[in-house]
């Protein structure tokens, strides 16, 4: 994320359309792209002294900063030298403190670190920040991705000076609400009639502000393109102005990595299994999700059976500790589902009598049963047990 010095200010345009950098800024970004790779294997301070002429193509300087802040937290740097430079300074230093001249104090530590003068000089500051020698950018990195990349550096920094963050999601709300408690957030999650809204204490809420919580809130940013549809609101302040920050679908921001689809390999194989045994099912991976006990429960899978529009939510519950599972059932219970499938391992299923209310619970063993599970949907006789656990065959 940038620091503060090179975020955008209060003159730099109305506070919620940032100034992102677009298409119009992939030629200055080519040649600055040019420049940077030009300077592989040459120390840092040649290449800052390259950045203060001008580039072939000139773009403007706010956004160039900022682009060479991006680029510079890219750049891996190496030490390059023939022996260490600490090994290097104490031997040079230590000969000339018994008296000897520079010369003779060059030869000498030279001559005891079996290298070359020129070498010996050239490995005594060689581990400074301007010294040290540039490696390769990553070979995918284009000017279409530094531009991504910019933009995100300065939303997550304008986030991480923020007092509060509102998050509204759809379609990708659990990962946000896992990621938020993962990383230890003070976030309340409530349901949304389309998905689900995150209240977040930004760090200039806290008695502390602290860096640590700056960078942890700002990780939740690059996680939004990953969601259906969202909407981000951060208020925040910068040189003592009152602001807000607003990042909706289609801001060209540079998202991480794909989050996990599934929460086990058992849930995996599941629904690899239910979209090849039952064609008139389909499978939605994150349904909306329900409050109960001022928590979201968000269920594992919803079956939609598309012929006559029949709901059904699933939740597979795997080897966890008593706690957790009697936490998970009394939420379940709360919140009150018409239509539930437990499938539960069947070390657990057996002798309990605290299942939600009208629940069928489906009983396995290291892989939940598609037949079972729409078995378990079909309504049975009264008085009948939902199901059985099944011996392995």
């Amino acid at each position: 994320m940038l620091p503060e010095g090179l975020l955008p200010r209060p003159d730099d345009g109305p506070a919620l359309s940032p100034r992102y950098l677009r298409d119009d800024d992939l030629p200055w970004l080519r040649a600055l792209l040019d420049v940077f790779r030009a300077h592989v294997g040459r120390p840092r301070r040649e290449l800052m002294d390259r950045l203060r002429e001008p580039l072939s193509v000139e773009g403007p300087p706010d956004k160039r900063k900022r682009a060479v802040h991006v680029l510079e937290r890219l750049t891996k740097r190496r030490v390059k030298a023939a022996v260490k430079p600490g090994e290097a300074r104490a031997a040079l230093f230590g000969a000339r403190a018994r008296g000897l001249t520079r010369g003779e104090a060059i030869r000498v530590a030279a001559e005891a670190l079996e290298v070359e003068p020129t070498a010996l000089l050239e490995s005594l500051f060689a581990d400074l920040p301007g010294e040290r020698r540039l490696l390769a950018l990553p070979a995918d990195l284009g000017p279409d991705q530094l531009a991504l990349r910019t933009n995100l550096a300065m939303v997550q920094g304008l986030v991480a000076r923020s007092q509060r963050v509102t998050v509204r999601a759809h379609g990708g709300a659990r990962d946000l609400v896992r990621h938020a408690r993962l990383m230890g957030l003070l976030c309340e999650a409530r349901p949304l009639k389309a998905g689900a809204i995150l209240d977040l204490s930004g760090p200039y809420a806290l008695f502390r502000r602290t860096l640590v919580y700056g960078r942890a809130l700002a990780s939740l940013v690059p996680r939004l393109p990953w969601c259906d549809d969202f909407e981000l609101r951060a208020d925040y302040r910068l040189d003592d102005e009152a602001r807000t920050l607003v990042v909706q679908p289609g801001d060209p921001l540079f998202p991480c990595a794909e989050p996990r689809r599934f929460d086990s390999k058992l849930e995996a194989r599941f629904a690899r299994d239910f979209a090849r045994h039952a064609p008139d099912w389909d499978l939605v991976r994150e349904p909306l999700p329900l409050e109960a006990e001022g928590a979201l429960i968000f269920p594992d899978f919803e079956l939609v059976h598309r012929p006559s529009g029949e709901r059904v939510l699933l939740e597979i519950v795997g080897f966890w500790t008593e706690g957790y599972l009697e936490t998970k059932l009394r939420r379940l219970r709360a919140a009150s589902i018409d239509r539930l499938v437990l499938c539960v391992d069947a070390e657990r299923a057996c002798g309990r009598s605290d299942w939600p209310a009208g629940a069928r619970v489906v009983p396995y063993r290291r892989r939940v049963d598609v037949g079972e599970v729409l078995a378990a949907i079909t309504p049975r006789p009264p008085g009948t047990r939902p199901c059985r656990p099944r011996e392995d065959r």
